[in-house]
């Protein structure tokens, strides 16, 4: 355990020192400031027929669940795989006294990270904006558990990426060939009632089934059923070509 927790530390430490990641939450924040700005116009230019909302952490979920922390997973998973891939600089991570295993799944632990990171920083972002608009902590306890819940989902897009990088190896292909799957996958689970079933992207605000109480038990078992055995398949597929990759 102690192996993979250095390498972890060493794999988290890579993607602090990429300055991408902060410009990322910066835009997320500008997108929450700039939510708020216009609610807040509306509200003074419609003499107050338009409220602010109270739960402006709850409302930025969707956004920060899923589009903000997926580009930054999905850009960390290409730094840390088809970039290094590319440079030959995974030669040195092999050079560690850790398995192919435990090094995937240390990288796969650092992107989570990274993307959990970018939640809980939209999430106290946009707890700030609502205590000063005057709404106080309003729904903090539910939108701080609807955040931790849906971090789950993000696993299955961490090895969806990884499967993606290691496949095409070019960092650039790489990185808009996940954001198109990744893209593709929500589209059709938005438009397509079947494959909104089937695919585990549409578990992404996993907070709403979990705390909303809107499915059944059976259907709430069978959606989580495929979220968790999506993610399985992913890291074992991704762990295979990982191992045999010539490296």
């Amino acid at each position: 355990m102690s192996r993979f927790t250095f390498a972890y530390k060493k794999e988290c430490f890579k993607l602090l020192h990429r300055k991408k990641y902060i410009v990322l939450v910066i835009l997320g924040i500008l997108v929450s400031i700039v939510r708020y700005g216009g609610t807040a116009l509306l509200a003074r230019l419609s003499e107050d027929t338009i409220k602010l909302t109270s739960r402006l952490s709850l409302e930025m979920l969707p956004f920060a669940v899923e589009i903000l922390a997926p580009t930054v997973i999905l850009f960390a998973v290409c730094d840390l795989f088809a970039t290094e891939l590319s440079n030959d600089t995974m030669k040195v991570s092999l050079l560690q006294p850790v398995s192919r295993f435990k090094l995937l799944t240390a990288k796969a632990a650092a992107a989570l990270t990274a993307g959990a990171a970018s939640l809980i920083v939209m999430f106290v972002v946009n707890l700030i904006i609502q205590i000063v608009a005057g709404n106080g902590f309003s729904g903090m306890g539910a939108a701080f558990a609807a955040y931790l819940i849906d971090i789950v989902p993000l696993v299955g897009i961490v090895f969806l990426g990884i499967t993606v990088n290691l496949l095409i190896g070019a960092p650039a292909g790489a990185a808009i060939c996940s954001i198109a799957v990744y893209a593709a996958m929500k589209y059709l689970g938005l438009y397509t009632s079947a494959a909104n079933t089937l695919l585990f992207t549409a578990a992404a605000k996993l907070h709403q089934m979990l705390l909303g109480h809107t499915l059944p038990f059976g259907a709430l078992m069978c959606r989580l059923g495929i979220l968790f055995g999506s993610i399985l398949i992913l890291y074992s597929v991704s762990y295979i070509i990982f191992d045999k990759k010539n490296i």
